[in-house]
């Protein structure tokens, strides 16, 4: 009996049957093995004498080997004795084997029942997952093809009608044209400008089709198209006005948002209707006088083909172009009623929006532009600083430690625009001469604390470290043009810049209680002193920016040689005012009208307007105060005369401005009175009045040598000129 033999309990599950892999001795094979020697010693010294080699592998031929190893010489007592040695090594396994067997008896029981149970609950979960597949299979063919199957035919079907209305929605757009041309052909300009519009948003929807590409500009010529008939049909109401023609056109231009534009050209046609009119008219009767007569009358301007009218014809040429006329103003009168019932529709409209005229007419006329709202004025740099600030405050809630060191930079950046905007439009050397005060002495300080705090001004003295914190000085740029007198020296980007720092300086106005809540209470005043001395200066910049505006707006200096040309010496009292004064007032005009014009790029405020009108008048008082100082002889009938010429001014002027009360209206009509005060009377003058220069007062006093002052006095008042003059060398 080999010891390979024996195979293990898992080998004998994969091989055979675990009852015929584990058989169990028999009892007369139980009984022969215990009959053999039971001494442990004896038994183990019986498996320990046989040879290694029969414990080697299970290929081992057992059989082979012993015969083998029999002798040539074949001995019977040897062979039996060898035999016996045989049978006690094999009865001495065998006995093991059983005691091993018997001692693992309820073990192996107990392990048998649990294999064959496993191969039951093996073959019981075989028979499950056979079943369980089939029934997957049913449904995997019943249910989720069949479903998914539905769910993808609807998917592709949803597909599909939307394609199909993608392709029905462009071969509506494709057949556009048509409909376009329909609809202009009704005159119909409304509703071929609705539909090409509603036209380019489908188009902008669908631009992924290659056949759209072209879509949106092909409509935009289409609706360039639309414009150009619609304003021919504009011009034909200035012949022939009809109501309903004439709404299509205004509710045309309504939905092309262009209603100011209809009014542009509406003043055009008008005018080009007038003179067409009246240019054919007379065209026809001068080529009816003139017969055969080879002359180009149609090239001729109107006001030399005028003088081709004969003396017969002169009276039926002037009735047909008053009939003419008449049918042009017609549709004139037409037209304003129409748009007068029109807005009063809107104003009684309920909800209706621009407001009404009365109240446009009830506003100040100093405030240019009243169509628009106001709104404020801001350029993009305004924008990105208060953004800043909102993100600086941001920064100074989550680290409060650095709080001061965040509003000191925020400071800086507003040091920086308004020293700017200063530099920009500001800055002048003509403002201590003009003696206006325009700049304080606040902003003065400010001005000179930033230049000096801020501002590299590559100073050779200065070393690295004053340099580190400062930046290059702010350059204007060269597309802004400030010389122009036709744009009023760039007052639209003046207004822009000044107006922009002034709403900022609103806005750090109202952030001011939640700067202070962050900042360090011993750094407060640093806060306190940067809003009392830089952000409330901000307005202050209005009058030396607009200064420059008012002081080369109107030409002061024609007045002051026009002034230069009156007789004042005259000995009767004139009840007519000089010329310089309508020229002046001429000027005015002018600058009113000017401010209009920007007022329709930018629209002007009413402070800035107020601010505008004020400096013009006040150097227009001053030059006036001027020129009357430079008269050599005076009359008190003069003197009347300069009173006359000033209420004309003033009277004139108050139909232009609602600017009250006159600026430096005293300081006029005061240097006029001066002329009639007596000796004591004018010294005191002189020393009250420190408003006027040396030089008025000087002529004041020689003007009235001889007629109430004498030599001596008049050596006494130059002397008291001298000494209130003498302090400010």
């Amino acid at each position: 009996m080999a010891r390979q033999g024996l195979k293990s309990p898992q080998e004998s599950v994969v091989d055979t049957s675990p009852v015929e892999s584990f058989r169990t001795p028999s009892k007369e094979e139980l009984r022969e093995l215990r009959e053999q020697p039971t001494d442990p010693q004896a038994q183990q010294e019986i498996i320990d004498s046989i040879e290694e080699v029969y414990f080697s592998s299970d290929s081992f031929d057992m059989v082979q080997y012993e015969l083998e190893k029999l002798p040539p010489d074949l001995n019977l007592l040897e062979l039996e004795e060898y035999r016996d040695k045989l049978k006690r090594q094999q009865a001495a396994v065998s006995k093991r084997v059983a005691d091993l067997i018997l001692e693992k008896q309820p073990s192996y029981v107990k392990e048998l029942e649990r294999v064959t149970s496993l191969q039951t609950n093996l073959q019981l979960a075989a028979v499950i997952c056979t079943n369980a597949r089939r029934q997957l299979h049913s449904a995997k063919e019943g249910f989720t093809e069949a479903s998914l199957g539905l769910l993808a035919n609807q998917r592709r079907r949803q597909l599909l009608t939307g394609l199909l209305k993608s392709l029905r929605t462009i071969k509506t757009l494709q057949r556009t044209d048509v409909r376009l041309s329909e609809m202009l052909e009704e005159e119909d300009y409304p509703g071929a400008i609705q539909l090409c519009l509603e036209c380019q948003k489908a188009a902008s929807t669908f631009k992924h089709y290659n056949c759209i590409s072209e879509l949106n500009s092909k409509l935009q010529d289409t609706l360039e198209q639309i414009e150009e008939q619609l304003d021919v049909a504009l011009s034909k109401t200035c012949k022939h006005f009809d109501v309903s023609h004439y709404t299509k056109v205004q509710l045309a231009y309504k939905l092309l948002g262009k209603t100011q534009t209809a009014m542009d050209q509406l003043h055009m046609h008008f005018t080009q209707a007038i003179h067409n009119t009246v240019f054919q008219v007379v065209l026809g009767y001068v080529e009816l006088c003139a017969g055969n007569a080879d002359t180009k009358f149609q090239k001729m301007p109107y006001k030399d083909l005028c003088t081709h009218i004969t003396t017969d014809s002169y009276i039926p040429c002037l009735t047909d172009l008053c009939k003419a006329l008449w049918e042009v103003m017609l549709s004139y009168h037409l037209t304003m009623q129409w748009h007068d019932e029109h807005y009063k529709e809107e104003e009684t409209t309920p909800g209706a929006g621009n407001v009404s005229r009365e109240t446009l007419r009830s506003r100040k006329r100093s405030d240019y532009n009243l169509n628009r709202a106001n709104a404020p004025i801001l350029t993009n740099t305004t924008l990105n600083v208060i953004r800043l600030v909102g993100k600086y405050m941001q920064m100074m809630n989550i680290l409060k430690p650095i709080a001061f060191d965040v509003i000191h930079c925020v400071s800086q950046l507003f040091d920086y625009y308004l020293y700017a905007v200063y530099t920009f439009f500001g800055r002048n050397d003509m403002y201590e001469s003009s003696g206006l005060g325009l700049i304080s002495s606040r902003l003065r300080t400010t001005l000179s604390r930033i230049q000096e705090s801020l501002i590299d001004m590559v100073s050779p003295h200065a070393s690295p470290e004053e340099r580190k914190e400062k930046v290059p000085s702010p350059h204007l740029s060269q597309l802004v043009i400030l010389t122009s007198s036709d744009t009023l020296y760039g007052l639209a980007e003046r207004v822009v810049a000044t107006e922009s720092l002034v709403f900022l300086a609103e806005q750090f106005e109202f952030l001011q209680p939640h700067l202070d809540t962050t900042m360090p209470s011993a750094k407060k005043p640093f806060l306190q002193q940067f809003y009392s001395q830089t952000v409330s200066t901000a307005s202050e910049l209005r009058k030396p920016i607009y200064w420059i505006v008012a002081a080369k707006a109107i030409d002061y200096e024609q007045m002051l040689l026009l002034m230069a040309g009156v007789k004042w010496d005259i000995k009767e009292i004139m009840s007519q005012h000089n010329v310089y004064v309508d020229v002046l007032l001429k000027e005015f005009e002018k600058f009113n009208q000017r401010l209009g014009d920007v007022s329709r790029i930018v629209r002007i405020p009413l402070p800035v307007s107020n601010v505008l009108w004020e400096h013009c008048i006040r150097l227009a008082n001053r030059t006036l105060v001027e020129g009357y100082a430079n008269v050599k002889k005076c009359s008190n009938e003069g003197r009347a005369l300069m009173q006359l010429d000033f209420q004309q001014f003033l009277m004139k002027l108050e139909k232009l401005t609602d600017l009250r009360p006159i600026p430096d209206k005293e300081f006029v009509e005061t240097y006029i009175k001066a002329y009639y005060l007596t000796e004591n009377d004018m010294e005191q003058f002189i020393k009250n009045h420190r408003e006027y220069s040396m030089k008025q007062l000087t002529n004041l006093v020689n003007v009235c040598l001889g007629s109430h002052i004498n030599k001596k006095a008049r050596q006494k008042l130059l002397a008291a000129i001298d000494d209130i003059d003498r302090p400010k060398r």
